[in-house]
């Protein structure tokens, strides 16, 4: 942790409460400009937050490493990132969970220079990932493993970073192909880029998008995590159910003004992979336990269960909270 000090610091503060915030304030991160990610925004402008007492601060924070040493540190109180960091720091020691996971599978589209016409035309090629472990390098390999081929011989992987940057790259030809999920798919296929699978195809149970905290964090502030949560839930009623706003909300954070880019993004994630009570995954958790159980001993026989708090989300859904939701 130790190396990823500096940035912690700089989070420590951007975030130092000032003199008369309430003890409700929670600090968040997040990880993507990604669609997938987009619902936070979408909250956090129709008011949910501020409804439930909620002052909220976000940063952006790109790459699960730093998110988890905050975290951990206490100078983050929730981030949303791909679920597997969570598992991973929880079996190093953390005492990381995931409280909701928005994307249970990996919704990431493959893009490609035009000459790239099928999988196995990616053979000795340069592709474009956020950075190892991130769920994009994580999702080429499965998919390589489906077409039966080996990523780790077939491909030179380059860290490029964030989604804008990776499309970037492959238009430039930097790198020949990536994953990008949407609303990016729309400008890569307006830029003439091949679309050359989707991982969803693939019906892989995973821990995508997801919200994690530390139990330490539930204990000191477990009113505020609630809180938090119901916001969250409220928030994907709205998401579903409003269309415009919501749309208006994805351009804010994306920065696109494309409206079939935004459509896209819209109907992918409010309305194809969101559910209204976004639990994360059992079988999402044991995916995840047995890739790493390739290199980490402890992930071998671990209780899925350890992982993930959904007792937040149970208590608004047996409360008939969401039932109520959606009647209105």
């Amino acid at each position: 942790m130790k190396k990823f000090g500096s940035l912690v610091l700089w989070i420590s503060i951007l975030l130092i409460p000032s003199l008369g915030w309430s003890a409700d304030r929670v600090n968040i991160s997040h990880s993507a400009i990604s669609g997938s990610q987009a619902i936070l925004f979408v909250t956090r402008d129709a008011g949910f937050f501020k409804k439930y007492d909620i002052d909220l601060q976000i940063v952006f924070v790109a790459g699960a490493p730093p998110n988890i040493a905050a975290l951990v540190s206490g100078d983050l109180d929730l981030t949303i990132f791909a679920g597997p960091a969570a598992v991973a720091s929880n079996l190093e020691g953390a005492d990381t969970v995931v409280l909701m996971t928005y994307i249970n599978t990996m919704e990431h589209t493959f893009i490609t220079r035009p000459n790239v016409k099928k999988p196995a035309d990616l053979k000795g090629k340069k592709f474009g990932i956020a950075r190892p472990g991130a769920t994009d390098d994580y999702g080429v390999r499965v998919a390589f493993k489906k077409w039966g081929m080996d990523a780790d011989k077939d491909l030179t992987f380059l860290s490029v970073g964030t989604q804008p940057s990776r499309f970037a790259a492959v238009q430039s030809g930097m790198v020949d192909g990536t994953l990008l999920q949407p609303p990016f798919t729309v400008r890569a296929r307006q830029a003439g880029l091949t679309e050359l699978a989707s991982l969803g195809d693939l019906g892989l149970d995973y821990l995508g998008t997801s919200l994690a905290t530390t139990r330490q964090t539930i204990q000191r502030k477990e009113n505020a995590v609630r809180r938090f949560v119901r916001a969250m839930v409220e928030g994907i009623h709205y998401y579903k159910t409003q269309k415009e706003a919501s749309i208006q909300s994805i351009a804010k954070f994306t920065k696109l003004t494309d409206r079939v880019a935004l459509e896209e993004a819209y109907n992918t994630y409010a309305i194809k992979y969101m559910t209204r009570v976004p639990y994360p995954s059992l079988k999402g958790v044991e995916t995840i336990l047995e890739d790493l159980a390739k290199t980490n001993p402890k992930a071998k026989g671990a209780d899925p269960k350890r992982f993930i708090e959904p007792r937040f989300l149970k208590e608004l859904e047996d409360g008939g909270f969401v039932a109520q939701l959606y009647k209105k």
